[in-house]
């Protein structure tokens, strides 16, 4: 029986430090890079999970499932926090709060 690969690394930020944050979340910085990757990993394991059992299934669908995916969920969690970070220290270098 074929065995499907679930393992999927999710990208972690050195530091709260300001350039840090910036280096992942200003414009397309390496959240947006990381996030396309970890959903392309996740869409595989769907793909491969349901090949696995014999499953036909859509493309639109495959790109529901790996949206849904536990790891891929759990990438938006992580980079919100630090997206959180990130934004209130822009705006108060920037005297706006």
């Amino acid at each position: 029986m074929l065995e499907v690969a679930t393992d999927v690394v999710v990208p972690e930020r050195e530091s709260d430090d300001y350039n840090v944050l910036c280096a992942w979340y200003s414009g397309f910085a390496f959240a947006e890079i990381y996030r396309k990757v970890v959903l392309a990993q996740c869409r595989e394991i769907e793909r491969a999970r349901a090949s696995t059992i014999g499953v036909k299934t859509t493309e639109a669908r495959l790109d529901d499932q790996s949206r849904l995916h536990p790891h891929y969920l759990d990438y938006l969690g992580r980079h919100l926090a630090g997206r959180t970070i990130y934004e209130r220290e822009f705006l108060r270098q920037g005297g706006l709060k």
